[in-house]
């Protein structure tokens, strides 16, 4: 008769999900281009942001984005979303402002303030633990995804609309 090990099974502490893709997104829309001769930084959210119309629209969805991976996959508090969706709006609105826009998004970088919010909620976690699930209801994440789809929309229509009104102007 074989004698089989058995070793005893020992429950392991739910695991939070890796940031280094969203943190490695954050990079990439925010800081993966150093300025030669200088210390600042910039990403696909200002290189973007020089297009007109599409540009702010395209690095705002990606923004969005990475707001309801938070609430969903990394469960966010509500009031940590809000603060993310926040930065998410300033910056939006702000980059909509032709070349004061485009300064501010160099300087503002609302995809790395959102994954240290993240970062920050996870570490919390990890020193408390926290005993009641913190998952979002399904109403505050169509809620959150809403606002921030209609605030990019009234961006793009107000594109569209100065750029109507300077294509009818005489350029001389």
């Amino acid at each position: 008769m074989a004698m089989t090990s058995l070793k005893p099974t020992v429950e392991a502490a739910p695991r939070q999900p890796s940031l280094r893709g969203l943190e490695h997104l954050a990079w990439l829309m925010d800081r993966a281009v150093r300025i030669p001769g200088t210390k600042v930084s910039v990403g696909l959210d200002a290189l973007f942001g020089l297009l007109p119309v599409g540009g702010d629209v395209l690095t705002g969805l990606v923004q969005v984005g990475i707001v309801l991976v938070a609430l969903y996959r990394y469960r966010v508090p509500k009031a940590v979303a809000a603060r993310m969706a926040t930065n998410v709006f300033v910056d939006v609105v702000v980059g909509a402002v032709p070349l004061l826009g485009d300064l501010f998004d160099v300087a503002f970088k609302a995809n790395t303030r959102n994954v240290q919010l993240l970062r920050e909620v996870q570490q919390q976690r990890q020193i408390e633990e926290a005993a009641s699930s913190s998952r979002p209801s399904r109403g505050f994440l169509v809620g959150i995804a809403a606002l921030l789809l209609v605030t990019l929309g009234l961006v793009l229509i107000g594109f569209i609309t100065v750029l109507g009104w300077v294509l009818k102007r005489p350029l001389v």
